[in-house]
């Protein structure tokens, strides 16, 4: 799978879809382990999905952030129905919402799709040792 980013492209961040204190269920970040760390020692998340999920809808909130390439941009997405994986299809739509486009469609495949997708993001913009970090509430 690969990722392109389009500048130009329009950007959506609706703020209701994020939910925490709510339904936010888990996170899934991606660190350059070949960046510096912190003066602290920490490292820094270049891209964070946040998922949140009801027992009818599913959304996803996406900050990628990558000082060295100067881009920084956000989204979010939402799905509903039944029958296919939302948190997926909540994600695919957070990405198209950040300008990224991918090769091939995340929606309702998975999460293996949803880690295939970031990591593919992560090279686009130049991550050289990317880390995959799940979290989960």
């Amino acid at each position: 799978m690969k990722a392109t980013y389009d500048p130009a492209a329009p950007t959506k961040f609706t703020t209701s879809h994020r939910k925490e204190g709510k339904c936010y269920f888990s996170s899934m970040q991606v660190i350059d382990l070949a960046a510096a760390p912190f003066h602290d020692g920490s490292a820094h998340a270049v891209i964070c999905a946040r998922l949140y999920g009801t027992g009818k809808m599913n959304f996803a909130a996406l900050w990628i952030n990558h000082a060295p390439g100067n881009l920084h941009t956000s989204g979010t997405g939402s799905a509903g129905g039944y029958g296919y994986h939302r948190p997926s299809a909540a994600l695919g739509e957070a990405i198209r919402n950040t300008g990224f486009e991918l090769s091939e469609s995340i929606s309702g495949r998975g999460e293996s799709a949803m880690r295939e997708a970031l990591l593919a993001i992560a090279a686009a913009i130049g991550i050289e040792r990317p880390a995959l970090v799940e979290s989960f509430q």
